[in-house]
């Protein structure tokens, strides 16, 4: 105990011993003091030179300018059970010089122990991991738990910094390293397992669409030979249309020209036709011999068709 306060006088320069008795007394530029008279009626005094009897006044000067609180080392216990050992610094920086004079009786050392304790309060609240990973949430709590704790004092808190943090002691230090590279190998094997996943997902991906890319080709394919085959069928069911209106008017002309003897022009037609096919063979290439029946319809049909070629020459 009596080390710790060594210290701290140390830090914050404050000093127990008797104030020197004079009949004047300086407040320098930064400080506001506050003169008593027989322990009563305070008087707040300027920047400047004052008036101070011995043993009648008695001044105490506060210092009004941000100030620094260093904390040293101190243990503590994480979330998760781990002893360790930290340093930080506090700022601070009196609003009330009235209320740190007659509020509070040494405002700077009830500062330190309020610091030091919700320091390893708030500790105990974050696991060793996140505070490794992320000291300004630990510093942001710090911070507003001791402002809220010395506000009504007339010290407002501006700043919180962990300097220093880590295990206790090397065991610990070991076990921690261990436990880091366990933590690291586990999520290397994890990232692994996603990425096969992602592979295996991907692959999976790329076959189902392949397999959607053939079925639409095949059904594209379909359509197409689907819209030919009906192409050819319209372009075949024209050309009847066409070949058939024609002979229909070939027909009604050559009925009209034969009396209307309908017999007598659909035998008219074969015949024509049956010469056309032998003048075919007759201008083809091949030297081949072709024998007719006279008795054939055959020629009794070319007959007809010479007859009537004599009587209508036009034709």
């Amino acid at each position: 105990m009596l080390k710790n306060t060594v210290r701290l006088s140390k830090i914050v320069g404050f000093n127990n011993s008797e104030q020197k008795r004079s009949f004047l007394t300086i407040v320098n530029q930064g400080f506001e003091a506050y003169r008593t008279t027989l322990g009563k009626n305070p008087i707040h005094l300027k920047p400047g030179l004052s008036l101070s009897l011995p043993v009648i006044h008695h001044v105490q000067k506060v210092d009004m300018r941000e100030a620094g609180m260093g904390v040293d080392k101190i243990s503590a216990f994480t979330k998760d059970n781990v002893p360790v050992q930290l340093s930080a610094v506090l700022f601070y920086q009196v609003k009330n010089a009235y209320k740190a004079c007659f509020d509070v009786t040494d405002y700077r050392s009830s500062i330190y122990s309020v610091g030091t304790s919700s320091l390893r309060s708030i500790v105990g609240q974050f696991e060793y991991d996140q505070i490794i990973g992320d000291r300004n949430k630990l510093n942001k709590e710090w911070l507003s738990v001791v402002g809220n704790s010395i506000e009504h004092w007339g010290v407002q808190t501006t700043k919180a910094e962990i300097q220093s943090f880590g295990p206790l002691d090397a065991s610990v230090a070991r076990t921690l390293e261990k436990q880091m590279d366990a933590e690291r190998d586990r999520r290397q094997q994890e990232l692994n397992t996603r990425a096969k996943i992602n592979i295996s997902e991907g692959e999976k991906q790329s076959m189902i669409l392949h397999s959607e890319g053939n079925l639409i080709a095949a059904k594209n394919l379909a359509d197409a030979n689907l819209l030919t085959m009906q192409k050819q069928a319209e372009g075949q069911k024209y050309l009847i249309e066409q070949e058939t209106l024609a002979l229909t008017k070939q027909l009604e002309t050559i009925s009209q020209q034969l009396n209307n003897d309908y017999p007598l022009t659909v035998r008219y037609l074969l015949a024509r036709r049956r010469f056309d096919e032998l003048q075919a063979i007759a201008n083809g290439k091949n030297n081949s011999t072709y024998f007719i029946n006279n008795q054939t319809e055959g020629i009794d049909s070319l007959k007809i068709f010479a007859d009537i070629q004599k009587q209508n020459p036009e034709n």
